[in-house]
């Protein structure tokens, strides 16, 4: 089960860093603790998980809609 929920914790922060890259993350975009590059946001949800993961689902459509533009 361990190593279930580490694999897990792993796939989803690649795929977060892979994402911020693709939909245009940059640092600067945004105001407060979300200010982050794809980078930023790989390390949070890996060692932040259960509080970096959601708070990326959360604003990745500001930086979709940000990038749009």
């Amino acid at each position: 089960m361990d190593s279930f929920i580490g694999l897990l914790i792993l796939g989803t922060s690649i795929w977060v860093l892979f994402d911020a890259k693709t939909i245009g993350v940059k640092k600067g975009q945004l105001e407060g603790v979300a200010d982050m590059g794809p980078w930023g946001w790989f390390i949070v949800c890996l060692l932040l998980w259960i509080i970096g993961f959601p708070v990326y689902l959360a604003k990745r459509g500001e930086y979709k809609r940000i990038n749009e533009k």
